[in-house]
Parts: structure tokens; sequence; C-alpha cells
């Protein structure tokens, strides 16, 4: 910590990579201040928290932000730590102690230095809470297998090593973890011989003092391996705790780099289900496994000690060792097939039950309840037949595996009594192998448990590494984060099908030009393939014939974050997340910017609402817009758009919800406050779609018209029969 390396910036807006240059020296691997500073994206205004985390995690880094007090920074945030200074300064806290914070800053001028807790406060804290404390914000890193690979390649995250990387943090802890062991070992060693010498010299000769000394010696080890005992599972529950949130987390982190087509074919059950692959591999890592590894030290003592009082005796716990493991593995190798089954009921039955969450009010609506809950319940029943089948097998094992246990020891006693009377053995050493068979028989059944959870956590890593072996949306390799050209997006025969089996063909040959700063109508009948088109031009799917240009530029040559960083969308059916309505407008950032969220509320209508909460802005509304209408969430949806200040902004189907009335004042706002944005508008209504620059006509996701408003009504074609049917409905 003492030689804690320093890095300095080299111009004022380098803090944030100069910053995780040096967290990431400190863990072992060296990056040049120009690697962070383009994965920071840094600009002239510096960089946020935001855009260190995502530099940090392009290199395998795991990152929290997250607010804390000063006492949670010294005693409970892993160290090193990137803090915000003075709201426009970063700096690298890598090490706190009594009151003493030691800070790497990377401006030159300062360096390392230590600080006093006044003065931490000053720079740092944002706020003093209720009982006096004082709290600010921190960014917390912690390494993933992926940041020790070279070059982030040659990983296999199918193999174990990878997952014992998540060990690398705590390799003091389980040092200490394995001394304990070790110790504990020792220990239990004297054991059988104090028992032997108290029978054969304490009980033999009547000496009750030596019995007493015995006995001391006897509690003095028993309270020392419980001790031991107590503090291994402490530091067990400690490193599981935070390795399984490091695994959960890698995997969510996994999921969001996906690209959205992967999520087409996947049920959300299915992906939950995965979560207790997870947690199977976790409580196989960090539960008794390693106990039961280093009991192979018991076991090996105390069959030497065996040996060496009698080696029939051993022979015969050998034969009956090697018997049981046999029985184990030959009925393990049957339960794989009912664990594929039994994980794929149980993602269907997860599935079935959110869906009858989520649709509670289609389902009372349409008088359903008792045939859901019947489906559901002949899926369960499905899930305990295999569950019941797993119980079979694995009660044949522990039933078998103590009929074998318990017939050696009879032998063993039988064999040890016949010695004892025929004078090869002391009475002492007969009760001191007693105690050794069962200290034998516990790594015994700590074997054949290892074995079973090896097997199954076999089964869960393969599953595990399915998702992981998934490629992501977009590789590490160099992409634009500018807007090549005039900006404006082209069509160049277009094509595109979903990865499905037997899927239609949803869009053919379209060929348009999107101009930049103008607004662009998409409109057609329903299933024309107008939203599909929207999320192509987001860059959701890759077309699968022909391309999309931005500027003249391939968009599949652009950053996805960067191109949907200056993107608005609003869809028809967009998410509203369970957080205040604050935080919903002003989604993925992590500071809410006042006036953009009041400007964002004003334009749409929402904010006389917003007003009238009790709590305002610090509402929570529920997951997926509980308590809203669906007009509101719509306008919700909306100001989250305008609250970014797109340079493109895509509107799909955004005002259905909406009266007309009340939808043609929030197009009228939205049009002037976005008056040099480029807008694509999906919508129905003609009172929308005419006010386009330009308008693109799709039907069967084939372009059959373009044109102006005026010059598509003149052309008296499939516009103009679309707007005339609208007319006439609406007269």
């Amino acid at each position: 910590m003492l030689r804690f390396t320093y890095y300095q910036q080299l111009e004022e807006m380098d803090c944030g990579a100069a910053c995780l240059r040096m967290v990431a020296r400190h863990y072992g691997r060296y990056y040049n201040l120009e690697h962070f500073r383009e994965r920071t994206r840094i600009s002239r205004e510096g960089v946020s928290l935001l855009g260190i985390s995502e530099g940090a995690e392009s290199v395998g880094f795991q990152t929290l932000g997250l607010p804390v007090s000063l006492e949670q920074l010294e005693n409970e945030i892993p160290l090193p730590c990137i803090l915000p200074w003075n709201e426009e300064h970063f700096v690298v806290l890598y090490r706190a102690r009594k009151g003493r914070f030691y800070i790497a800053d990377p401006d030159p001028a300062i360096g390392k230095r230590e600080i006093g807790e006044q003065e931490m406060i000053r720079h740092w804290a944002t706020q003093q809470n209720a009982d006096g404390s004082f709290s600010g914000n921190v960014l917390v890193l912690e390494t993933t297998p992926d940041f020790f690979a070279k070059d982030r390649e040659g990983i296999d995250k199918s193999s174990w090593k990878y997952i014992l990387d998540y060990f690398r943090n705590y390799s003091i802890l389980l040092w200490q973890f394995v001394a304990g062991l070790v110790l504990a070992s020792i220990l239990q060693i004297l054991l059988p011989f104090l028992l032997k010498n108290m029978v054969d010299f304490g009980i033999v000769h009547d000496d009750f003092d030596f019995i007493k000394l015995v006995v001391l010696a006897q509690g003095i080890l028993l309270l020392s391996t419980t001790a031991l005992v107590a503090l291994r599972r402490y530091t067990m529950l400690h490193i599981g705790g935070r390795v399984n949130v490091s695994l959960v987390s890698d995997y969510i982190r996994k999921l969001t780099r996906l690209p959205l087509e992967f999520f087409d074919s996947r049920s959300r059950g299915d992906l939950l289900q995965r979560i207790n692959d997870h947690e199977r591999l976790q409580n196989f890592l960090t539960g008794p496994t390693l106990i039961r590894v280093f009991s192979i030290f018991n076991f090996l003592a105390f069959a030497v000690v065996l040996a060496l009082w009698s080696t029939a005796l051993f022979v015969i716990f050998i034969i009956g060792m090697a018997l049981n493991i046999l029985w184990v593995s030959w009925l393990e190798g049957r339960k794989r097939d009912l664990d594929f089954k039994f994980f794929e009921q149980s993602a269907a039955g997860k599935e079935q039950l959110m869906e009858i969450i989520d649709g509670m009010q289609e389902i009372k609506q349409g008088n359903a309840a008792r045939q859901k809950r019947w489906a559901w319940e002949r899926q369960r029943a499905g899930l305990y037949r295999t569950r019941l089948k797993l119980s079979n097998i694995d009660q044949w094992q522990r039933t078998g595996g103590t009929a074998i246990n318990q017939l050696k020891n009879l032998i063993i006693t039988l064999v040890a009594a016949k010695a004892v009377l025929e004078g090869d053995l002391t009475l002492g050493t007969l009760v001191a192998i007693h105690y050794i068979l069962a200290q034998l028989d516990s790594p015994i059944d700590d074997f054949t448990e290892f074995a079973r959870g090896f097997r199954e956590s076999l089964i869960s890593l393969e599953r595990m590494n399915e998702i992981h072996n998934k490629a992501d949306e977009e590789d590490e390799s160099h992409r634009l984060s500018t807007i090549p050209g005039d900006g404006s997006l082209e069509l160049n025969n277009v094509g595109f099908h979903y990865n499905l089996p037997n899927a239609p063909q949803v869009l053919k040959g379209l060929t348009a030009v999107i101009p930049a700063g103008k607004t662009t109508a998409i409109v057609g009948s329903s299933g024309s393939g107008k939203s599909t088109l929207l999320k192509l031009l987001q860059g959701f799917y890759q077309p699968t014939e022909g391309e999309i240009l931005l500027g003249g530029t391939n968009l599949a040559t652009i950053d996805k974050r960067y191109w949907r960083s200056v993107c608005g969308v609003v869809s028809q059916d967009g998410y509203i997340f369970s957080d205040t309505i604050a935080r919903n407008i002003a989604f993925g950032e992590a500071y809410v910017d006042q006036d953009r969220l009041l400007r964002a509320v004003k334009i749409t209508q929402i904010e006389r609402f917003i007003d009238s909460l009790p709590k305002g802005y610090a509402t929570v509304v529920g997951e997926g817009g509980v308590g809203l209408s669906k007009g509101q969430q719509q306008r919700l949806l909306i100001a989250r758009a305008l609250y970014h200040q797109p340079k493109y902004l895509f509107l799909d189907e955004a005002t259905t919800g909406l009266n007309a009335f009340t939808e043609v004042t929030i197009m009228d706002d939205l049009f002037d406050y976005m008056q040099d944005a480029t807008i694509v508008i999906v919508a129905h209504r003609h009172s929308t779609f005419e006010r386009a620059d330009h308008i693109i006509v799709i039907n069967e996701g084939v372009i059959v018209e373009q044109g102006t408003h005026k010059e598509l009504m003149g052309a008296r074609s499939n516009y103009f029969r679309l707007v005339r049917n609208q007319t006439l409905l609406g007269n």
C-alpha cells in the first residue's frame, strides 16, 4: 500500500484516466494514459464518474458507484477506489487508517499526500446526514478474471481457473484460512494419542491425576479447534458473499453486452434460472468445499496412524472407502440428464409465474384464472417428478454409502477386538482406533459430498459458459465516436429477417435517404416493418442485406454506445422503471440536471401532474409504470428522450395514448425544441406525420412511395388512401 504507484495527469482533463491508470497498475496491469483517455470518453469538459466506470469495465474491472459515509469509506470500502474531488476533479484513495486518508492526486502539483478527516470532508463530502456524519460518492473497483487475461484474449470461461480467479482478491484471507485448517488438523491428530494414553496409563494404572491432566489437554485442544472452526466459517462467509456478488454481477454485465437478438430467443425464466447456477457454483466453492478439500490432511494423518498401529485394519478401511466412492460416482453419472431436465422445467415454471403476475389484468378480464393455474400446476407436477427422481438417486447414494461404511466399521471392530484378545493391541489402542474411525468416516463423507458437488458444478459451469461464449454486441476493435459527413441516414437496398427458424423477410430492398436536421415520417399499415426499421437505425439489429449509411459511412463502424448517446428513442413499448420520476426522466445519468428536467416536463405537459403528487419529482412509480395512465407513461418517456437533448430522435407510436389536442400541442413544442435535430416518426395519425419534411410509405416491408405530404397527396396512391381512410373514419 505504501508503495502505491503514482501517475500524474498530463492535461487538466486527464484526471479520471490517470486515476484508472494508477488503480490498474496497483493490480499488476500497465496501461498508458492515452488508452484510458479513449475508453473513458474524455471531452473538453473532462470525464464523468460514469465515463470512468465504462473505461474501468472495458479492461476487466467490476465497478460500483454509490454514496457512502466517511466511516464506511474508511472501514468497509475495498481500496484503492476513486473519489470525486471538489466536484470537478478525481483522486485515488489507496489507504485509510485511524482517521488518516492517503490520497493519490493526479495533479502533479499535489501528488501523493496524507490528510485528516476535516480536510477529507472539505474536498470529498457532498452532504451532511441527519446523524451529523458526512457522506459522498465513491467508485469501487474490483478485478474480474477478464482483467488478468493478457490483452483480453485467450481466457477460457469454461475452465475452473476462470472461476478460481475470482478469489484472487482474497488471497490473504485464503492463506489465513489454510493456516487455520492445517493447525486444526495438527490439533486433532493429538487427540487419539491422548485418548490411548489415558486408557493405557491413567485407567489401567489407576492414576487419576494423569487422567485429569489428559482431560485438561483434551479440553484445551477442543476449545482451540472450536475457535478455529468459527474463524474459518466467518472467513468463508465473507469471501462467499463477495464472490457470489462478483459472479452474478459479471453475468448481468455480460447480458447487457449481448445483442438484442439474443433476447428474442430466450425466456426470462431461462435467464433467471441461470442465476441459480451461479449460486450453486458459489455454494460449492465457498461452502464446506475448501474444508472438505483440506480434510485430506486429517485423512492422511489418521490413516498413517491407523496403518502404524495395524496394517490389516488399514487395508480393510481402504477397501471399504474405495467401494463407497465407486458407488457414489456410479450413481452421480445418472443424474446429469435429470439435472438438465430440472433446469429447463424450473425456467419454464418461472416464466409461467411471471406471465401470471404480469398479465393479471388480462387473466381477470378473460376469466382465465383457473386455466392459467392448472397450466402452472401441470408444469409443477412435472418438475416435482423430476425432483423426486433426483432425490431418489441422492437417497440411494447416501443410504448405500452409509451401509458400506457401517459394514466396514463392524469388520474393523471385530478384527481389532480379536487383536486385543490375542495381545497384539492394547485396550487404549482399541479405544483410540474407534476415535480414528469416526474421524476417518468424516473425510470419506466429505469426499463423496465433494464429488457430488463437483459434478453438479461442472453442469452449472457448462450452462454458464453457454452465455459467456456468446459474442458481444460490439467487439473491442476501434470504432468511430463522431457523426461523419452531413449526418444524414441512407438506406441502401436494406433487407432484414429475424434470426429465428423459418423467419420471414420483414424488410425487402429498402432504399431511401433520411436528411439530417429534417423530420422524416415512416407510415404504413400495422405489421409492415416500420418499428423493425427503427431498431435497425438505432443499431439494435444489423441488416441481413444491404447497408445503412450515416453521413456516407456504414453505421456498423460507429461505436454503438456513442451512437445511442446521441439518439433519443420513444417506443410504443417503452419501459418505466421502479424509481423516482426524476430518475426515470434522467435515466442513465448519475446526476439530475434540473434545468433540462424542467424543460422536458414542460414540453410534455406533465409538469402539473408531477406537482400534484405528494413527493413531486421524488415520487417512486411502480415497475412498468404501475400507478400511471398510458398517456402519463408516454409523456414520461418523451420527457426522458428530450432530457438528453439528442441529435437524432426516433418516435415509434409515441403519442397513441394521448388525445388529439394534447398530441398536437406536445408535438408543436417538441418540433420547436428539436428544430435542429433529425427526427424520424412512426405514426398512424395523419395530423402527426403530415407535418414531416419527408414521408416514406412502407407496405409489407417494401417502400412503395416517398415524398412530401403535398406530393404524395397529389399522386393519389397508397399515402392518399391512408389519409383519406383516416379522415373518413374521423368524420
